[in-house]
């Protein structure tokens, strides 16, 4: 409206700016209502030119669309081969015609990338559409060993988690908690001791935090007692979460379809196809290009670890035990178990 103002003299009223918009998107795209009947078609399309993609589409009574699922087969067999075990899911929420919720499962790959494992959308965010999503996304990939579902505290993930993943560690996202924390109690040093408790990785740091939070506040305390340290803390997961302590990978995928979102769901599924196609290529085709035994990502991170370490101080206690101090804090390092960590971080970042 504004633009047309500047640049043509033209002064619009808002409704039919709106209804001029809704004019363009469909002569481009299509009506929306027609989207969805192309859906079988897109279906099989997918499944024709990329051999290993599953997807899945449910109808109700009246045959009118209400859940489905896609996992590329680029996506999936990279889950299957290569990448960790740590899913972050989340839903936003749709801004076209006809809204809905769009479900997004993503990992993490060896050089810190966000991987897109799959998506789905569905009418509604409930204990019910996710426990649809999350029964296609089992169909798919199984219950990997040492696999954790991380989300934020939505009450119908928690439930449909419960009955598809009984056996699977459930997460929850850190920020959002952090989030609440400082929404519901003010006193900034509770959200700071937060922090610290969900980052130790050792149990007596994690008890120490805890221990002082409960002298500035029992309340946030008891509540996040309550919830379960194995959760949300780093000490206390009953499996390993690669530094994966928030969902807010899936806030950057969001992002990268704030455009999309707003386009018939068929259009939108070929944006997103398309999308993946090109960071999957520009990724291997930079993976080929390197030299060094792990990624970029775990290269420099590795880098800056070695500069951190010239300062710290070592004291030896025997022949493999290791005092090691760094400013306020010392450990014990034992050099068999040094040696198992780090062959650990060189498989799961080596390039595949």
């Amino acid at each position: 409206m504004v633009e047309m103002q500047v640049e043509h003299g033209l002064h619009l009223l808002y409704l039919k700016a709106w209804r001029a918009k809704d004019h363009a998107e469909a002569s481009v795209f299509g009506p929306p209502e027609e989207s969805f009947k192309l859906l079988p078609a897109c279906y099989h399309r997918l499944e024709e030119v990329n051999p290993g993609t599953i997807t899945e589409l449910k109808t109700n009574v009246a045959n009118q669309f209400e859940y489905m699922f896609i996992s590329h087969a680029a996506s999936f067999h990279g889950f299957r081969t290569v990448i960790r075990p740590v899913i972050a899911i989340d839903g936003t929420h749709l801004k076209g015609k006809f809204s809905g919720i769009m479900f997004i499962a993503i990992c993490l790959d060896a050089n810190n990338q966000i991987f897109p494992l799959a998506y789905g959308f569905g009418d509604v965010e409930d204990e019910m559409s996710w426990t649809w999503f999350l029964n296609e996304l089992k169909n798919a990939i199984g219950s990997p060993e040492d696999c954790m579902i991380i989300s934020d505290c939505h009450l119908g993930i928690k439930v449909a988690m419960e009955k598809v993943y009984p056996n699977v560690p459930h997460g929850y996202c850190v920020f959002h908690m952090a989030q609440n924390i400082k929404k519901d109690y003010k006193r900034k040093y509770v959200s700071l001791l937060f922090k610290q408790a969900w980052k130790a990785y050792q149990k007596s740091e994690f008890k120490e935090m805890m221990l002082e939070m409960m002298k500035v506040n029992r309340v946030p305390f008891e509540e996040l007692m309550n919830v379960g340290p194995k959760r949300w803390s780093r000490a206390y997961s009953p499996v390993r979460r690669y530094r994966l302590m928030t969902s807010s990978i899936d806030e950057s995928m969001n992002s990268c379809l704030v455009h999309a979102r707003q386009m018939p769901i068929t259009t939108m599924i070929e944006f997103i196809r398309d999308m993946l196609q090109k960071w999957f290529y520009k990724r291997r085709t930079k993976a080929e290009k390197t030299r060094t035994q792990l990624t970029l990502w775990a290269t420099e991170f590795i880098k800056e670890r070695n500069i951190d370490s010239e300062k710290y101080t070592v004291c030896p206690i025997d022949s493999v035990n290791f005092n090691v101090k760094d400013g306020n804090k010392d450990g014990l390092v034992c050099e068999e178990t040094f040696t198992r960590l780090l062959w650990g971080l060189l498989q799961n970042h080596k390039l595949s």
